[in-house]
């Protein structure tokens, strides 16, 4: 069914994408483009009507965009600056990525045709994101450590792996149970209860050297959830794509509240800091106040010079 109204986020990424689409696509019939969008008639009429008011600084006809869509066709005109499709955030490239180093793992190798375009499409993204050697679809990561660790995160299930630490230069097995995929600094990490610290920690994949789905479900325990996860409510007071993918949070808008779970206290100072203004933190009260005097400490320092 389509959507009778648009979050301004949502709004916003769809006009971004509605002009390298007509472009490809003119002549195209305004149900059939609301189709597309998955939206109504009337709310594309609307995005076009703020479409076809955009353009270049002087923003006289000459600069403006030149849209056609009165007879119930859509064309475009004038369009070039806006007309390449919008360009995938590092986060989108990494999942595209690692989703194709999956899909190639399940290809027999008599079907080179196959794995060579596969190979040509992560490289082509890995130079549009410039993706670290870390990241790259080829690297390290045993097969059989991301499929065990894909079946453990579906079926909520612990892991029991063997463990690479860089620091000691040793190797360690441990009882695991997997939280999420997470990307940091150029590398990605999977994120987990630990059983033998009895603590929340960050395992990077390409150091787990094998990894074992076990047999019966584990469980966090009901203290260790209690004393290291965080429950904060924020606000967005400027939605932008950027916030949106940091708290994978959908449909934001001026003035929304969301509550989100976190395990890093430090991680979300440094993220609301980091916004630059565009959220606020409501709770809980004691992160809020040391944010205040993160804030002020640094306003200060400026003052100073």
């Amino acid at each position: 069914m389509a959507k009778k109204f648009s979050a301004p986020l949502e709004r916003t990424a769809r006009l971004l994408d509605l002009v390298p689409y007509i472009s490809s696509h003119q002549g195209i019939s305004l149900k059939e483009l609301a189709a597309v969008f998955k939206v109504d008639e009337a709310q594309m009429t609307n995005d076009l009507t703020t479409l076809w008011m955009c353009g270049l600084p002087g923003y006289t006809p000459l600069e403006l965009m030149d849209l056609e869509f009165e007879s119930g066709f859509v064309t475009i005109h004038n369009a070039q600056t806006l007309s390449k499709p919008r360009s995938i955030s590092f986060d989108e490239g990494v999942a595209l990525v690692l989703g194709l180093d999956l899909l190639r793992s399940s290809i027999s190798p008599d079907r080179s045709d196959l794995l060579e375009r596969i190979d040509s499409l992560s490289n082509r993204l890995a130079v549009l994101i410039n993706l670290p050697t870390a990241l790259s679809a080829t690297s390290q990561v045993n097969k059989d450590v991301s499929a065990a660790i894909s079946d453990a995160l579906k079926s909520r299930m612990g892991l029991e792996i063997t463990y690479h630490s860089l620091y000691r230069d040793e190797l360690s097995t441990r009882t695991i149970l997997p939280i999420e995929i997470v990307e940091s600094d150029g590398h990605i990490y999977l994120s987990s209860y630990c059983y033998q610290a009895l603590d929340f920690r960050q395992f990077r994949i390409d150091r787990i050297q094998s990894a074992t789905v076990q047999a019966v479900p584990l469980e966090i325990p009901k203290t260790a959830t209690e004393q290291s996860s965080y429950a904060c409510t924020i606000k967005v007071l400027t939605p932008t794509r950027a916030i949106a993918e940091r708290f994978k949070k959908s449909d934001l808008s001026v003035n929304t509240e969301f509550n989100f779970q976190t395990y890093s206290l430090q991680w979300i100072e440094r993220s609301i800091m980091a916004s630059g203004g565009e959220v606020c933190l409501n709770s809980p009260p004691d992160v809020r106040k040391s944010i205040a005097v993160m804030a002020q400490t640094m306003l200060d320092r400026y003052k100073a010079r």
